[in-house]
């Protein structure tokens, strides 16, 4: 007799009922039907079935204690609405299964060719699709992606995207598995951490998503799918782990107040016109703040002119605002994603994120939501919120349930905003483990998981140490930001002004 349950997790179309209720009838037992709520009960044998719509990926975690098996159906990629919801839906059965989870998933050919290339990137440390399909342009240079910032050539030196000599000499040694720290060290750096970086999340999206076959394939395109354009530093806010490089604000700032600039860049104001449109897939536009830049409307007004607004447009910004102009634009696109940055709740991310205002944000986000724009949300992992990120994950999940999530720590100016030097781990560790109790830890967005786990791995070392020479170096910096803002840290943060006190510094 038949004694298990079983949740089949299929492609969000009706053809996966069919296929669970004929599962069912094979072992003589029934299909219980749609699961797409966590609270819903499974307390009979048979079969039940969901999908990452119709249950998010972290749900699905959630309940898959209530069952035997957790099952993938027979269904091709190519059946799937979105091939994003393919390659989750499979990176959610890895995931499970690393989790100890009976789940099955190799009767399912796309899946096994999915894993091949996730395999593959686990033996090559090397290889990255980014230098295959894309073209990232920044401060005139043409670097291997949006992390790197070692040039590998000039923009305007760049005579064919596809036979460029440097180019070819950084997609060779990719194939061949040679790393490149000075091109690649923000992804080595993570997977090294333990963390998902990259270089793994983006290549296996990309590659479903050309339904690449093999390495022979990729050589075959001979111009940029997807576009990183940063045209300009110009931006209408100052965040305390940003530079001069990509807000004009602050470079201004940091001249009145002698603080010494990380570089100097010129921009290339024209990089739009270094755009494919007969084959981009994908364009985003970065700064800076692109909603303040001048250039940014002319290139939304030639895209609407030459009838090219298919591609998926990726906006980076800060969602302070945004003009009836924008919004007018960006109804002509059928494909936007806003990625917005916010990184912490209320006071906190006021101060982080200098001159904005986290209702406004909050506010505005709404709106881009409800005119039928996709939100994505973008975090980073600091000194300053480090014991307080449970509450900006919290807010994601009340707020803005369905957007993804790409986390990630601070760099820049030494590292001393670096979240691995807080002095309290004790509230490092608390404000951790009520992130793992939010829906978004477990959600489709990169590195969540893995960014919040390694944060509690490195807190709970009983060898753990501040470095005080480095919280004495974010100190001294942070106080001369508040001498130039006319502010006090113990009006936003008060607990890491007790903490300067109780360091003397």
């Amino acid at each position: 007799m038949f004694n298990q349950k079983i949740l089949c997790i299929g492609n969000e179309t009706e053809d996966t009922d069919f296929m669970v209720t004929d599962l069912a009838k094979l072992s003589d037992t029934v299909n219980h039907g749609l699961i797409n709520d966590v609270s819903s009960v499974v307390d009979q044998v048979g079969y039940y079935h969901t999908s990452v719509l119709d249950l998010s990926p972290g749900s699905i975690v959630q309940i898959a204690d209530k069952f035997d098996s957790i099952v993938l159906l027979d269904q091709s990629k190519e059946s799937y609405p979105h091939f994003k919801s393919f390659v989750t839906t499979v990176r959610l059965l890895y995931d499970l299964e690393a989790q100890g989870v009976n789940v099955t998933y190799k009767n399912n050919k796309s899946a096994v060719d999915l894993l091949y290339w996730r395999n593959f990137l686990k033996e090559n440390k090397s290889f990255c699709c980014w230098p295959f399909v894309g073209l990232v342009a920044d401060d005139g240079n043409v670097t291997v992606c949006g992390k790197s910032t070692t040039p590998i050539t000039k923009l305007k030196g760049m005579i064919d995207w596809a036979t460029d000599p440097a180019y070819a000499t950084v997609r060779n040694n990719m194939i061949a598995g040679k790393t490149m720290p000075n091109l690649c060290r923000d992804c080595y750096s993570r997977e090294a951490e333990g963390l998902e970086s990259a270089r793994q999340f983006e290549t296996l999206e990309w590659l479903e998503r050309l339904s690449i076959n093999s390495l022979d394939d990729l050589k075959k395109i001979k111009s940029p799918l997807l576009y990183e354009l940063r045209p300009s530093n110009k931006c209408n806010i100052m965040c305390r782990t940003c530079d001069n490089d990509h807000s004009h604000l602050i470079e201004r700032e940091w001249k009145k107040f002698n603080i010494p600039l990380v570089t100097i860049k010129t921009f290339n104001n024209d990089v739009y016109d270094y755009i494919n449109f007969d084959v981009a897939q994908r364009i985003y536009v970065g700064g800076g703040e692109p909603t303040v830049m001048p250039e940014f409307y002319t290139f939304l007004e030639k895209c609407i002119e030459l009838g090219r607004t298919d591609f998926e447009l990726l906006i980076g910004t800060n969602a302070l605002k945004f003009s009836n102009k924008l919004l007018g634009l960006l109804d002509h696109f059928s494909h936007v994603d806003f990625a917005v940055s916010i990184d912490g709740y209320k006071k906190v991310n006021d101060y982080i994120r200098w001159g904005t205002d986290f209702d406004t944000i909050a506010k505005n986000t709404r709106i881009l939501r409800d005119r039928g724009h996709k939100i994505s949300l973008q975090t980073v992992f600091s000194m300053y919120n480090i014991t307080s990120i449970h509450e900006i994950f919290e807010f994601y999940d009340r707020e803005l349930p369905d957007s993804s999530l790409l986390v990630q720590p601070a760099e820049g100016l030494g590292s001393i905003y670096m979240p691995y030097n807080h002095p309290r781990p004790d509230l490092v560790l608390e404000s951790m483990r009520k992130c793992q109790d939010t829906k978004i830890y477990y959600m489709n967005g990169r590195s969540i998981k893995s960014m919040v786990d390694a944060v509690i791995s490195h807190y709970s070392d009983p060898n753990y140490t501040v470095n005080v020479d480095l919280l004495r170096k974010f100190y001294e910096f942070n106080g001369k930001l508040d001498l130039a803002r006319n502010c006090r840290l113990e009006d936003y943060i008060p607990e890491l002004e007790e903490l300067r006190k109780t360091y003397g510094i």
